[in-house]
Parts: C-alpha cells; structure tokens; sequence
C-alpha cells in the first residue's frame, strides 16, 4: 500500500509542468508605442507560449531606468538612452545591450502652448525646455537640436520627468516649451490647445543612428541566459505583431488612452517598422562622439573599449 502510494506521487510530480522562470522588465514611459511591444507578448500570451512568465514596472526614463537595472531590481529595460548606457558602462557599470530598439528620432517632439510666441526650437535662447531624465534619448536629442537651432548654449533645458509632468508643466507656465513623444499630445495639436515646434525627426544627427536599446547586466545575463533568449525571440515576434495585426494599434490606443484614429497617426507618421528593428546597433562611431561632446564620458571611447558593450544577443535568431 505504502509503495503503491509512494508511486502515484511521484507520478504526479513527473506530470506536474516545471515552473517558468520569471523576467522583470522596465518600461520607461507607460504609453508609448515603442516601449509597449513587452506589454502586448504579454498580453497576446507569447511569453507564456514559449514557458516564460514576464512582469512589468514602469519608470520615467533615463539614470531612473539604469539604476534599476544596475540594482537588480529588474533583469532588464527596454527603450533607454544609448549615451546614458554608454556612460554608465564607461564608469565601470556592468551593462550590457541586448538589443536595438530605436532608430532614428522620430517619435519624439516639443511642443508650446497655443498662444505663445515661440514658433520654432530657434526661438528658445533663454528659454525653458524640457526632457525627461538625464542619460535619456529625449535628453540627447534636445541637446542635438538646440546645438542645430543655433541655441545650444542659450536655452535652459529641464530635467522634468514623464510626459504628464511635462505637459502639466507647460501648460501652468513653468516652463516655456514641453517634450512629448506619440501618441501623447497629438489630441491637444490636432485641437488647437498645443503646437509642435520641432521634431526628433528633424534633427539631422539621428537619420541613421541607434537612440535606444534594450539592455541588462552582465549578471542577470549569465544567471538567466535561456529566459533572455527565450525574450528576445518573442520580442521580435512582438514587433511584427505590432505592426500587422489590427489589435497592435488598438493595445496603444488602450494604453495610451487616445483615439485609435490618433494611435494609428503616431504609428504611420511617426514610427515606421524599419525604425524599431532590433538587432544592429546603429551609428556607434557618432554615438561615441557625441557621448563625449554631451560629457556622458569624459573623453571619446572608440569601438574597441565598447566592444564587450554589445552582447552576443545582438543577431537575427
């Protein structure tokens, strides 16, 4: 009786499904669409499919993101400022990129209230702009088109946080011009309440240059290289998901709590596909540069100090 008892428990236990390991991910700036393919594996039951549970916490970007991945407190975080990784990895931070994530700076704007007299970024010499947080890519482009509107040395960028803060900011005149990325505030330009001063688009710098990367530490990395791979396949699913299947752009609206006429305009106007392609790193050569032109590092690194930088991660499955 005792054996026979002994052998149905252990046959249960056999038939019991093993535990799925668990990433943790940040997402800086809850709402946007590049940021929001985690979201939709998650939603759509990818990560599941492949025996991988992921959890998401969100931040307002930036030295915020890092240092949460620095601490531990998430394995990993997607869409963050490549000058802020590469500055952090020049002071000895054990990052490491998993991925591209954005190419080019197109989803990023600034934005006035309707009423001011500020037509264009040129106009900003001693005025207030905002970003989000240090290291961030809404910091990098700021700086690269303030330095193109010939302004660079005049305006007075603020470090304000997420997109809400900098809205609430401008629009109670604390700060003069406010930054934004889609499909926030494309509602407030289409009624008149706001204007669009200058794009990320249109700083020249960044037509073909990498902005943002996913990434994690060398640690997390080697404790849980098959959950990591396992994450990045499913993240390029989630990509192509995205893009063609109707449900992509209704998650945004959902999260971004927009019209999904406005959540299909941030899409097609904004972040073509080719633009969140994951895998080659664009443009280091510039990006080192301007890590040091910007003081993320304290001098010009070349492509050999940041090899180890680039992760093994970084090619088509």
């Amino acid at each position: 009786m005792i054996r026979s008892i002994t052998t149905i428990l252990a046959a249960a236990l056999i038939a019991l499904p093993a535990c799925a390991e668990t990433l943790k991910v940040a997402v800086p700036q809850k709402g946007n669409w590049d940021t929001g393919f985690t979201d939709y594996a998650i939603k759509e039951g990818m990560f599941k499919a492949e025996g991988l549970d992921v959890e998401t916490v969100y931040t307002q970007g930036g030295s915020q993101t890092i240092q949460a991945v620095i601490s531990g407190s998430v394995d990993l975080a997607v869409g963050t400022g490549i000058l802020g990784i590469v500055g952090a990895y020049s002071k000895g931070a054990p990052v490491r990129v998993i991925s591209a994530e954005m190419t080019t700076a197109g989803d990023l704007f600034w934005i006035v209230k309707a009423d001011s007299p500020i037509k264009t970024m040129a106009d900003l010499a001693g005025k207030t702009v905002a970003f989000s947080e240090p290291g961030s890519s809404s910091h990098l482009v700021l700086q690269a088109m303030l330095a193109q509107a010939g302004v660079g040395a005049t305006a007075k960028p603020v470090s304000v946080g997420g997109i809400p803060n900098s809205t609430t900011q401008l629009m109670s005149g604390q700060i003069d011009a406010g930054w934004s990325g889609v499909p926030f505030n494309l509602v407030a330009a289409r009624d008149g309440q706001v204007r669009i001063i200058g794009r990320g688009a249109d700083a020249e710098l960044f037509k073909h240059e990498t902005i943002r990367v996913n990434f994690s530490t060398v640690s997390a990395l080697a404790a849980k290289k098959a959950a990591f791979e396992i994450y990045h396949r499913v993240y390029v699913k989630a990509i192509e998901f995205a893009y063609h299947n109707p449900r992509g752009v209704q998650y945004l609206a959902e999260a971004a709590n927009v019209p999904l006429d406005i959540a299909r305009q941030a899409i097609t106007e904004f972040i073509p596909e080719a633009t969140v392609q994951p895998y080659e790193v664009m443009g280091m050569e510039q990006i080192l540069a301007q890590a040091a032109e910007f003081k993320f590092t304290p001098k010009k690194l070349t492509t050999a100090d940041v090899a180890p930088l680039l992760s093994d991660m970084i090619k088509k499955p």
